[in-house]
């Protein structure tokens, strides 16, 4: 059977992670999960939305989720064909692929969502734009002092900057006929030329890791380009943090390498949402979709429908 995986980025993530997350801490991944994640070991009840929100909690928080699953499904599925992440599942897509341990992608985490953090001073957001043509999008969102940021299909965009420029194009986008508009809980321009410092910055980290060949390819955000060794996956993870994404290319790039099915790790389900809507006559479906990783194998091995 021919899997891909899909790597969620960030928005998505809940109390129900973070519990998820919790239940790890006493495993192999434990003692580096706690020195990353601030609060783990805090009570349900002291987790928010806002607090998880936060890139310093965000990021190594939802790695460390995506990891802990990957390490209950990889010896039950079949070897992917490829990997793909969305903006931070990126991370995610590297390392089950081989070009760090999960021991030392949390602590990347921890770096990236630092050096994301420092860039920049002011309130940041993103916003996502649906059913108006990408020209005008980007029109709008140049003249707010906005940037796109990621495409997710030709009319389904995000757009990233200062909060202040979001409130004003968002009335803009409504007046043009946008179908739908989404405030995303990040807070910070992501792909935008504002982290280019921290792109630069983080790309420095990671040019001390080794090259290797990885167990399977896994595809750039930035353009679906394919990388079968470390070096330039890893080179993307960094150029990816200032770049817009092209996250359509990256979904029909993974169509066209015919997958039996497509298995989304992460929080949420709209990466396979997304990909269902380009490739309908392919099994998609997310791991929070499913109760337990023995739900997840099952569908996999009884026709996946």
């Amino acid at each position: 059977m021919r899997l891909a995986l899909l790597f969620s980025g960030q928005g998505g993530q809940n109390v129900a992670h973070w519990q998820q997350v919790q239940a790890g801490i006493d495993g192999e991944l434990g003692a580096a999960i706690v020195q990353a994640v601030p609060g783990i070991a805090e009570p349900i009840a002291t987790v928010n939305p806002e607090k998880l929100a936060k890139n310093k909690i965000a990021q190594p928080l939802i790695f460390a989720q995506q990891m802990l699953l990957w390490a209950q499904l990889q010896s039950r599925l079949p070897q992917p064909i490829c990997a793909a992440g969305y903006s931070l599942g990126e991370m995610a897509a590297c390392c089950a692929a081989g070009a760090f341990t999960a021991a030392d992608g949390v602590a990347l985490c921890v770096e990236r969502a630092a050096e994301m953090d420092g860039a920049v001073s002011g309130e940041y957001g993103m916003l996502a734009v649906l059913g108006l043509d990408e020209v005008l999008v980007a029109g709008l969102a140049e003249e707010a002092g906005l940037a796109v940021a990621i495409r997710n299909a030709p009319r389904h965009l995000v757009v990233a900057g200062p909060r202040a420029g979001i409130a004003t194009v968002a009335g803009k986008f409504e007046a043009a006929g946008a179908s739908r508009l989404v405030h995303l809980s990040v807070y910070t321009p992501s792909h935008t030329p504002l982290l280019a410092a921290a792109a630069a910055n983080f790309r420095q980290r990671l040019d001390f890791l080794p090259d290797r060949r990885l167990a399977f390819p896994v595809l750039s955000a930035i353009d679906a380009s394919v990388a079968r060794s470390a070096r330039p996956a890893l080179d993307a993870l960094a150029r990816q943090i200032c770049t817009p994404l092209d996250w359509g290319a990256c979904l029909q790039t993974v169509r066209e390498m015919q997958p039996d099915a497509v298995l989304e790790i992460g929080p949420g389900n709209a990466l396979a949402r997304l990909f269902s809507e380009l490739a309908p006559d392919i099994p998609a479906r997310a791991c929070d979709d499913f109760r337990s990783p023995e739900g997840i194998v099952h569908w996999l091995e009884t026709g996946r429908r």
